[in-house]
């Protein structure tokens, strides 16, 4: 399914083992347009349909852009790229030899979420000739419309967003949480290795552009992006700030988090505290603020 965002940007609902809204891929509509975050290998025969009901053919698309290399994001590239083969990936620096030879980043990804990552298909690298690094900054002329990259470590160290100027769009990927537009909650995505004063201050600068809409990896759009930016900027300060006094007072992670349900309406709206090993659990995105106030408290010593 296809919906318009504003402007040049549309929105690509990929089913994901048949459930739609997991995962949102962007399109920027220009003479060459751009894909942003494809998803995993399984979701790529429903994004090829969604660009071909948007009217990109296979050789008008020149970029398949990623805002971080996360498998749910990024592992069915090489896919995409068999598909269109005047394409490029577009990546961050320090993702790009990870897009080549993925064994790593499929490794880390099992340590934490197990088994599930079975479910993203076929991990498989991309030719390094089809790799072009991003610079931060950058704007991408696509021919009727503009695109400026900015870099927004914070989720990850190779995190970056995309400003469509003109529309008044901007395409954060994980750097501005979970979001669920039925409920209008939005909930931290923060695994290790989170970085709390990095997400600060890439918050900061998606701000300071001035949007309208935001659209989100986990999923949708909204209108009211500087609200939901600085909600969000507020919400992770908290949840930090919780997480270190309960670490002081060797609470566990189940009653640290019921803390936070207490002061954070978002969490309270959002269920139980969760041990899964999925993206989503308050448990793995609990563990981003721990391994972050070990590191600071490391650096201190």
């Amino acid at each position: 399914m296809t919906e318009h965002v504003n402007g040049n940007v549309y929105i690509i609902d990929a089913p994901f083992h048949g459930e739609s809204g997991v995962l949102g891929t962007y399109v920027v509509k220009g003479e060459t347009p751009l894909v942003v975050d494809p998803g995993p290998t399984v979701s790529i025969p429903y994004v090829v349909r969604g660009l071909e009901a948007l009217g990109v053919d296979s050789w008008s698309l020149k970029r398949v852009a990623l805002t971080h290399i996360h498998l749910d994001h990024a592992c069915g590239s090489w896919k995409l790229l068999e598909r269109y083969p005047y394409a490029s990936l577009y990546v961050h620096p320090r993702g790009s030899g990870h897009m080549i030879d993925p064994s790593k980043l499929e490794e880390a990804a099992r340590s934490l979420f197990g088994g599930a990552v079975n479910s993203y298909g076929e991990i498989r690298g991309v030719p390094s000739r089809k790799v072009v690094e991003s610079q931060d900054g950058e704007v991408l002329n696509l021919g009727g419309a503009t695109v400026n990259v900015l870099w927004t470590p914070g989720h990850s160290a190779h995190h970056q967003s995309f400003f469509v100027p003109e529309d008044e769009v901007i395409i954060v990927g994980d750097a501005g949480g979970f979001y669920t537009s039925d409920t209008g909650v939005i909930m931290p995505t923060t695994p290790p290795p989170f970085n709390l004063a990095s997400a600060v201050d890439s918050l900061d600068k998606l701000i300071a552009l001035g949007p309208r809409y935001i659209c989100y990896g986990h999923f949708g759009f909204s209108e009211g992006a500087i609200e939901k930016l600085e909600a969000h900027k507020r919400q992770i300060i908290l949840w930090s700030r919780i997480v270190g006094e309960g670490l002081e007072e060797e609470l566990g992670l189940r009653e640290i988090y019921e803390t936070i349900r207490t002061e954070d309406p978002n969490a309270e709206k959002d269920g139980e505290f969760s041990e899964d090993m999925k993206e989503r659990s308050s448990f793995i995105n609990l563990q981003g603020f721990v391994k972050y106030n070990e590191w600071i408290k490391e650096r201190e010593k």
